[in-house]
């Protein structure tokens, strides 16, 4: 808009009337209809802004969050793991209360705060639940970089991974294992999240031909190159072998051990490989 001054005492006031050119001035005759697209396009964009705030990445299943196969690996173990209700809203974050503690300081019957996203951020939006919602989530210590409200011993709900899972009447579902998702109840999932935390044995490095793949939720192994037999044994959380056999690194499955985490290793001559697997 054009800058008006006071006019001197001894002049007469001028009026100024700023007009405006209309649309087909800028645009053409067409200008009205491109005027409305451009309108329609904002609103169409304006959805998408929420996942364009962030940019990131994380393991694809609740399991491999909690174990991630990455360097520098505690960017994404989460604090805490808990089975949570939805108690209270304050602006951009919850107040949960604890149900049952799997990993981390908080105790049954105790409330934490959990900051969301403000739209900046990579965090899960607290409004994704409602209040009453029973949920088995993983949080972090929050980084207070939602504002002066985050204090230190409050909590924040990533979206660089999968941190949570739905819960209904002792169920507890979504992708845990695997990227499709599994059902279990309260009780396996709890045996199996204290496998998935740590098994206390030396992970894989890279480089080796050992590979897992889940199919049905149950780990199949592989091994490429593999001359003659090689060594094949199965080790529990506590250190045990369970099993061993020799092994020519075609598909295997590893099953009828009982849900938990196990360590398979090969051996062959001077060389060695192991993963972790995850057994419903």
């Amino acid at each position: 808009m054009p800058e008006v001054h006071d006019p001197p005492l001894d002049q007469p006031m001028v009026t100024v009337q700023a007009s405006f050119a209309p649309p087909g001035a800028i645009f053409g005759q067409s200008g009205p209809m491109i005027a409305r697209l451009l309108f329609l396009l904002l609103l169409v964009s304006l959805p998408s802004l929420k996942g364009t705030a962030c940019s990131c990445f994380g393991p694809p299943t609740f399991c491999g969050t909690l174990d991630p196969p990455y360097p520098n690996p505690e960017w994404w173990i989460p604090d805490v793991v808990v089975l949570g209700v939805k108690v209270g809203v304050l602006a951009h974050g919850m107040d949960v209360r604890i149900l049952q503690s799997f990993s981390g300081p908080p105790q049954v019957d105790d409330t934490i705060r959990v900051w969301g996203d403000t739209g900046l951020l990579c965090r899960m939006y607290a409004d994704t639940w409602e209040v009453g919602d029973t949920v088995i989530w993983g949080f972090r210590i929050t980084d207070q970089l939602g504002g002066p409200l985050e204090q230190p011993d409050d909590y924040l709900i990533s979206v660089c991974g999968t941190y949570w899972l739905d819960y209904s009447a002792g169920i507890v579902s979504g992708p845990i294992i695997t990227e499709n998702g599994e059902t279990m109840t309260l009780a396996e999932f709890e045996t199996l999240v204290n496998g998935c935390l740590s098994t206390g044995i030396q992970e894989a490095g890279p480089g080796d031909e050992l590979t897992v793949r889940y199919e049905g939720g149950i780990p199949v192994i592989s091994m490429s190159d593999v001359q003659g037999l090689a060594q094949l044994s199965v080790w529990d959380a506590s250190g045990r072998c369970v099993r061993r056999r020799g092994w020519d690194g075609m598909p295997m499955p590893i099953e009828a051990l009982g849900s938990g985490a196990y360590l398979v290793r090969v051996e062959r001559e001077l060389r060695q490989a192991q993963r972790k697997v995850i057994v419903p």
